[in-house]
């Protein structure tokens, strides 16, 4: 049986998913993403790209992992987040190609920062310590940022994701979660 461009790309979006989920779940709960997993999902989006597109897909596909690779390291670089993080990225951007790689990146950083805040604010609301009692309330408030977002810069948190709502809100862009629907619903 040969698939249709379109089932292929419904394979690859189910793909993709799974390998979100599987990612989100290993960073939650060990802070890593297995290099094992990365690279399988990089081969898949590869292989995926050559059923769907022949060796052009395969070079959108390369192109795409490598736009999400260097979306994502300055920001290793930087510190902000691991090397997994970039790998999952790139191993996305093979799925996405490189102008919905980048879109998903740039929605992961948006996503990132939204967790980031929660997680200031989480951390604020728990900071029982400090000028509470302060005359000067606003001055209390202050040093209880200032305290969460100390810890905050410390602490690290699962940023696969973030990552994954940057690629679900490109899929969802891109159409690839409608044809994903559409193929399910037809079979």
């Amino acid at each position: 049986m040969i698939l249709s461009p379109i089932e292929v790309r419904a394979v690859a979006t189910g793909a993709v998913l799974v390998m979100l989920a599987l990612a989100i779940r290993e960073d939650a709960l060990r802070q890593r993403i297995p290099n094992v997993l990365n690279a399988c999902a990089f081969v898949l989006g590869i292989a995926m790209a050559f059923l769907a597109a022949g060796w052009s897909g395969v070079a959108i596909s390369v192109g795409g992992a490598l736009v999400g690779c260097a979306a994502l390291v300055p920001f290793y670089l930087l510190r902000g987040m691991g090397a997994g993080d970039v790998k999952l990225m790139g191993a996305a951007g093979a799925f996405l190609g490189p102008n919905s790689a980048l879109l998903a990146a740039a929605m992961a950083l948006v996503a990132g920062c939204v967790l980031a805040l929660g997680v200031v604010l989480f951390q604020a609301k728990r900071t029982a310590a400090g000028p509470a009692t302060s005359p000067d309330h606003k001055a209390g408030l202050a040093w209880r940022a200032a305290a969460a977002i100390s810890i905050v810069r410390h602490e690290r948190f699962p940023y696969a994701a973030a990552i994954g709502v940057g690629v679900v809100a490109a899929l969802w862009l891109q159409g690839s979660l409608g044809a994903l629907v559409a193929t399910l619903g037809a079979g």
